[in-house]
C-alpha cells in the first residue's frame, strides 16, 4: 500500500511540473575558457547544458557576470537570456 500511495504522490508532482514546462533562473559566469556557469553554491556546468540567443557567444560575456536563464523542463538545459541588470 505505501508503494501505491508513492507512486500517487509521483504523478501528481508530474502533473504540476508539466503546468509550468520552464523555470527563470540566475547564474554566475565562473570562466570563459572553458566556459562554465555557477547556477548555485554547489553546481557548475559548462556549455554543451546552455543555449545562447542567435548573435550571441560565449565571449559575449566576462567572468563574474550574472546571467538571467530559462530551464527547460524535462532535462539539464538553460536558454541563457541576457545579463542580469539594473535599471
Amino acid at each position: 500500500m505505501p508503494d501505491l500511495v508513492e507512486m500517487i504522490k509521483q504523478i501528481a508532482a508530474d502533473v504540476y511540473d508539466a503546468k509550468a514546462p520552464m523555470e527563470i533562473c540566475y547564474g554566475t559566469v565562473q570562466s570563459l575558457s572553458p566556459f562554465k556557469i555557477r547556477l548555485d553554491q554547489k553546481k557548475t556546468f559548462g556549455k554543451e547544458y546552455f543555449i545562447v540567443r542567435y548573435g550571441t557567444t560565449t565571449q559575449s560575456f566576462e567572468v563574474g557576470d550574472e546571467l538571467i536563464l530559462i530551464r527547460m523542463q524535462g532535462g539539464q538545459q538553460w536558454l541563457i537570456l541576457d545579463r542580469k541588470g539594473a535599471l
